[in-house]
């Protein structure tokens, strides 16, 4: 049997996953217009996914299950970063108000892997498991800052300066000023860049073998984020913490 069956089954069963979380539920249909594929086989990976306990019907949609939750829950509770920050995370969200949160990169991209919900927090677009792209906010960039030009080149290459608002830096050059400066004041700003109306600071983790392993970072709207918070302030506290972060993951 050849191996490229088995392994394109799989890519096709991973894509649907993917699509049906990026939609917040899709049905069969759906699924076949998106990924321009065969009703038939569609369906025959839907089935299998369903009676596996990947997926969960509701209605005429299908949504991912809590399984994914319950294996993502575990990988964040065995990361060494998380488990040295997450004190530090409760700590910022009740000294700030706003929302605080612990980013990791994965893939050429920013993942959030844990948050906390200060009392004058709004809802927004910040929960974990979100995928972001890391030059359109202040925890990417924080993490893009410390990693070699190699690869924030590769990183470009494949996920290209994508635009999110007007604030967002899409051009190479300015990007590069942008991390030289976050390394020079070790820690990093999102003025509007990936949600308008927001703004977040972050600074970065080093392990003790000078690798950047994440990010914590500070979120909340720019009425209540002014220049004081969002350029002194804010950052002092975030510094603290991943001083701290640092020596608990180093030396724990």
């Amino acid at each position: 049997m050849s191996r490229d069956l088995p392994i394109n089954s799989l890519r096709t069963s991973f894509e649907i996953i993917e699509t049906i979380a990026d939609r917040d539920g899709a049905g069969v249909s759906e699924l076949t217009a998106a990924m321009d594929r065969p009703k038939s086989t569609v369906y025959d990976h839907v089935v299998t996914l369903y009676e596996l306990g990947y997926l969960v019907q509701r209605g005429e949609k299908y949504h991912i299950s809590s399984d994914f939750l319950r294996m993502g829950d575990i990988n964040r509770r065995n990361t060494e970063i998380y488990q040295a920050a997450s004190d530090e995370l409760e700590r910022l969200a009740a000294e700030t108000g706003e929302h605080a949160s612990l980013t990791v990169e994965e893939h050429g991209k920013a993942v959030i892997i844990a948050t906390e919900e200060g009392t004058e927090a709004i809802p927004v677009n910040i929960y974990n498991g979100i995928v972001m792209h890391m030059h359109t906010a202040a925890p990417g960039k924080a993490i893009l800052a410390y990693l070699d030009d190699d690869r924030v080149s590769d990183i470009i290459d494949k996920h290209g300066l994508v635009e999110r608002t007007e604030n967002t830096i899409t051009d190479r050059d300015e990007l590069a000023d942008e991390l030289e400066w976050i390394r020079e004041h070790n820690y990093a700003l999102d003025d509007e860049e990936r949600l308008t109306g927001m703004r977040s600071i972050a600074a970065p983790v080093i392990d003790r073998k000078e690798r950047i392993r994440g990010s914590l970072a500070i979120y909340g709207p720019t009425n209540r984020i002014d220049d004081e918070r969002f350029r002194e302030e804010f950052p002092e506290l975030l510094m603290r913490s991943g001083n701290i972060v640092e020596v608990l993951m180093n030396y724990d």
